[in-house]
């Protein structure tokens, strides 16, 4: 291997929790600073249309910059050495620039009318706000793609620090651009957040491509072996975008239902801070994947990988059930921090509640798409997202058709829902690949014993 980032001798906890928590923070910083930024929307003189047209307009930029949420685990999957290294970025740079084409498209053409009236039925205060938001979120996608490729390669070479230097940049420049757009117009609406988001995404994705090239430099060397074709990585990531792409519809889904139905501010609104406060609590579950893709790129224990996530898993859980089932803690975080009132209070509150159930889950879910991504398995993860998605749309027509429950709460149980059938298909078609895997390192294992 032409990546010089051999193991060090240290026990397997340290290794994977100087991992972790980087990762954790790079990929789920977007929900710690959701709840900030909707605490500022909630300030404005139109806080439900603001917080639902952030939403909506967020959902759809997400659904363009889809292709993010797989380059990550392309790079540490096929960075081997330079050669490889520029084939990826060449991967990268096409796959941005669609993005960017794409939401220009969605933002200043005829389509953003299509998206606003037929898909979302947006009206009034919520479709002005939408609009704004999306013109505001253009540079996303393009910037999305390249800062996840760029956490990729500071991942495969065994750089933490780079990561918190980005996701820290990051994270700063968001705040400090939503707080002085407030200051300035406070009643400025979704483009508050959106701006900010857009800002921190540049800030971070300037300060990776200086910070890593050095590192990559003395790191990823030259070799002999054919870098990797093409054809071969999208048969590696075909299938991936397929799947990333089924659970990206999810928020847009339901938000086409919701705004649809009785006060359709509220709901969109309450589904958007719900999520966000319960990923604030679970943010260390999203480093799981490429901290366990990095180390068995490594060499390292699956079974050791497995018992780590385990302890993460109890680790999240305890905290977000806390506040969900502790009613003056909830109404702290969704009243006073958030500034939440009356139904919108009331749903949120629900939706933390329904939320509260999901690590153990999604742990195990992480686990099993790892050793899945491990073996380049990467058809089972379409089938895992079809039944997710069959999942969704079998739970809103159930909710909505049988029930009168709030908006908001149907958002929640149908995200919630989607997201449990996500985690038992995974598990199940995972299970012969974590196998495989352990079987794998068990005999090397052996075979180096047997040597010495």
């Amino acid at each position: 291997m032409a990546v010089n980032a051999s193991g060090d001798g240290r026990p397997y906890l340290w290794k994977a929790s100087t991992l972790l928590l980087p990762a954790s923070l790079n990929l789920g910083i977007s929900n710690v600073l959701a709840p900030l930024l909707n605490a500022m929307l909630a300030r404005s003189v139109e806080p439900e249309a603001a917080i639902g047209g952030y939403a909506i307009a967020l959902s759809i930029m997400m659904l363009i910059a889809l292709p993010q949420l797989r380059i990550q685990q392309l790079t540490l999957v096929f960075l081997e050495d330079q050669a490889s290294l520029w084939r990826i970025r060449i991967f990268v740079g096409v796959f941005a620039g669609l993005g960017g084409i794409v939401a220009l498209l969605a933002a200043l053409t005829p389509i953003r009318d299509i998206l606003l009236n037929v898909v979302f039925a947006t009206e009034g205060s919520l479709r002005d706000q939408t609009r704004l938001a999306l013109i505001a979120l253009v540079p996303f996608p393009v910037l999305a793609v390249i800062r996840t490729h760029l956490y990729g390669t500071a991942l495969r070479i065994n750089r933490p620090r780079l990561i918190w230097l980005g996701t820290g940049t990051g994270a700063a420049t968001v705040m400090l651009v939503g707080l002085g757009i407030s200051a300035v117009k406070a009643n400025a609406g979704s483009p508050i957040a959106a701006i900010a988001v857009s800002a921190g995404a540049a800030a971070e994705t300037v300060i990776l491509l200086w910070a890593t090239n050095r590192p990559l430099q003395q790191a990823v060397r030259a070799s002999h072996r054919p870098p990797p074709e093409y054809q071969a990585m999208l048969r590696f990531f075909g299938p991936l975008l397929f799947a990333a792409f089924l659970p990206t519809v999810t928020t847009p889904i339901i938000n086409a239902v919701l705004t649809r139905g009785p006060h359709p501010d509220t709901s969109v609104a309450a589904v958007a801070l719900a999520w966000g406060v319960n990923q604030t609590f679970l943010v260390l579950m999203w480093g799981i994947q490429p901290t366990l893709l990095a180390l068995m790129a490594r060499g390292e224990s699956p079974a050791s990988g497995r018992r780590f996530a385990y302890v993460v898993a109890v680790v999240v859980t305890v905290p977000s059930a806390v506040v969900a089932f502790v009613p003056p803690l909830t109404s702290l975080v969704v009243h006073t921090l958030l500034g939440a009132t009356g139904r919108l209070q009331d749903m949120t509150e629900a939706g933390l509640r329904v939320l509260a159930a999901l690590p153990p889950l999604l742990v195990q879910e992480a686990i099993y798409t790892s050793a899945i991504l491990s073996t380049r398995h990467t058809r089972l993860i379409v089938y895992v997202n079809i039944l997710r998605l069959v999942g969704l749309l079998v739970i809103l027509g159930v909710t909505v058709s049988f029930t009168d429950w709030p908006g908001g709460v149907i958002g929640v149980v149908a995200m919630g829902g989607s997201l449990v059938v996500e985690a038992i298909t995974t598990m199940l078609y995972g299970y012969q690949s974590q196998k495989q895997l352990e079987d794998r390192w068990a005999a090397r294992v052996s075979g180096s014993q047997a040597l010495t």
